[in-house]
């Protein structure tokens, strides 16, 4: 009964993911309602980009320190954006997803020059179908916390280190908090840091490095009462829903100032002792040499 229930929960995830990926295909052809793309792509979903971006490319540059010929595995590639990093790093980058309307998305997302360098799967990382010690790194953001079941987690988990070679990394930017109050939302499951580190350690891959990554929170979310996906063309403030009292100009006036204050704040707290309050973190692993 267990299992069947977590084969229901895995069906309904894809196709939620199916859902997010033509939602955002879709977007890219409807120019009726500028206003609330602008509001939509707003300066959290800029903000957030750029952190997990710059926190990323610190953490290869200053710790895992790849060879210039290393080639990345990123897993649940969605819509490209990694793979895409990786190659203008100069990295080989290989993307999978469990969903063929992301891996369609992120293969039309290819940016000019990277063809080469990129090559795309429809797979689910609880059975990667990689050889073992394949990849300098592999690649993993915010896909573990969407991962409810305990065994196909720990099979992702098992399965990446599995596929990287001897010495080599994986990075993982997962919601990890120090303690948990709340294990779950609709689509989202938290495992703490210490579990995170235990089912690695059980595996073979120790944790070398790790950072903080939200601890702005009273400034991220403050003048916001919901936050709808950058995909999504609607968004939510205290004082501007459907029918909006201050225009997106406004708002968007709003978002710039709060970007300028949110930056410094999360950039070095995230170093700082305070880092154990932080939901989010950035867990480089190091795996075990033969």
């Amino acid at each position: 009964m267990v299992e069947k229930t977590a084969m229901v929960h895995d069906e309904q995830e894809e196709e939620y993911w199916d859902k997010v990926a033509i939602e955002a295909e879709k977007e890219e052809f409807i120019k009726g309602v500028e206003k609330w793309r602008k509001a939509a792509r707003n300066w959290l979903a800029h903000y957030s980009d750029k952190k997990a971006r710059d926190f990323v490319v610190q953490t290869i540059k200053n710790h895992a320190k790849l060879k210039s010929d290393a080639k990345i595995l990123d897993v649940g590639c969605g819509a490209g954006k990694w793979v895409n990093l990786f190659a203008e790093m100069g990295f080989e980058a290989v993307g999978i997803d469990s969903s063929p309307w992301m891996i369609r998305l992120a293969k039309s997302r290819v940016k000019k020059g990277f063809q080469d360098r990129i090559k795309f799967y429809v797979m689910n990382v609880i059975k990667l179908k990689f050889p073992d010690d394949s990849y300098d790194m592999t690649n993993c953001v915010t896909v573990l916390q969407h991962i409810f079941d305990d065994a196909h987690w720990k099979s992702a988990v098992h399965e990446m280190v599995r596929v990287t070679k001897p010495l080599g990394y994986v990075l993982i930017f997962e919601a990890a908090p120090s303690f948990i109050l709340k294990r779950r939302t609709p689509h989202l499951r938290f495992r703490s840091m210490k579990e995170y580190i235990r089912e690695f350690g059980d595996v073979g891959a120790y944790l070398t490095y790790w950072r903080a990554t939200d601890l702005s929170f009273p400034i991220t979310f403050f003048g916001l009462r919901k936050y709808a996906a950058s995909f999504s063309r609607k968004v939510y403030y205290y004082f501007a829903g459907e029918f909006p009292i201050f225009p997106p100009s406004f708002l968007s006036t709003l978002s710039r100032a709060a970007t300028i204050l949110a930056e410094p704040i999360d950039y070095r707290l995230g170093e700082s002792p305070l880092s154990f309050l932080s939901i989010g973190k950035v867990l480089l692993f190091r795996k075990v040499g033969k």
